[in-house]
């Protein structure tokens, strides 16, 4: 099997005329199918897609890992490109999400439009909390279960529901789980369910105890010390092969996972390629 994951959008650069954002969108390409996962903020999307000679026109559907508008803000300017597509998600993509700040009024980080918007777009969307299964040996993960004891929720997100601010579980994060002779790439939009969390979980989808590679944003940018250590260690138990990290890792994070993983770390940063082979 070939695959090919292609970053379109992410917060650093180092390749000429391309642009960074904070936020992350990844192209999953197979020779059967592809799958753009996340479309960024939406300012870098573009002229992005147009550098590395994206055809959207060819993509089969968009995959949403969460409702935060750094993954789902380019999502109208991806349909204008690309014209109506099948968007996966978590029913929770829309709700309406905060950030907590310390000097004012809460920062909305939401899904910057309505169903109703995107639908009059000629958006089909298929909302689930299960897992989906996308083309052949690619699965959405749906709602991840929460097994870990290290890995807590972020209390900085906030959800408003029946008028009221709460802390967001953030249940609609997903992860994408994709079979290769080498074991499972888990692509991930930030992790906010807990990497680990996630890698367990695409071992119970999948049926199999191989994870050769993460590919997106861990969320260890606010982690301290003990749980990136921990999470290390259970990487390491699961004897994963390759951290191709972006967007929401951290520098910290970043330079402990260079430490432990050694030349299967990938700093995977605007305009980079991975090909995974037979």
């Amino acid at each position: 099997m070939e695959l090919k994951i292609t970053v379109i959008t992410e917060n650093s650069v180092t390749k000429r005329d391309l642009l960074a954002e904070h936020g992350l969108s990844l192209l999953i390409e197979t020779p059967q199918y592809k799958v753009l996962f996340d479309t960024g903020q939406g300012m870098a999307v573009e002229p992005n897609l147009k550098k590395l000679r994206v055809n959207l026109q060819e993509i089969n559907s968009i995959a949403l890992s969460h409702g935060h508008n750094d993954h789902t803000g380019g999502l109208k300017k991806v349909l204008s490109l690309g014209g109506p597509k099948d968007v996966f998600g978590h029913p929770g993509i829309f709700d309406e999400k905060y950030a907590t700040t310390s000097d004012g009024p809460h920062c909305p980080n939401g899904m910057p439009f309505s169903k109703m918007e995107l639908e009059s777009l000629g958006v089909q969307f298929h909302l689930n909390k299960g897992p989906i299964k996308l083309a052949e040996n690619i699965i959405l993960s749906g709602q991840i279960p929460r097994v870990t004891d290290f890995e807590a929720i972020n209390p900085h997100f906030i959800v408003k529901k029946n008028q009221e601010y709460q802390i967001d579980p953030l249940f609609d994060d997903q992860a994408l789980f994709i079979r290769t002779p080498r074991g499972t790439v888990v692509v991930v939009g930030c992790s906010h369910s807990g990497l680990i969390n996630i890698l367990r979980y695409a071992c119970e989808v999948t049926e199999s105890k191989d994870i050769y590679a993460v590919v997106g944003g861990t969320h260890l940018v606010a982690a301290d010390d003990g749980r990136i250590d921990l999470t290390i260690k259970a990487l390491q138990e699961m004897k994963v092969e390759k951290m191709a990290v972006s967007h929401c890792t951290g520098f910290h994070a970043q330079m402990k996972l260079k430490e432990a993983f050694g030349h299967g770390f990938i700093l995977n940063n605007v305009g980079h390629t991975l090909n995974f082979h037979d």
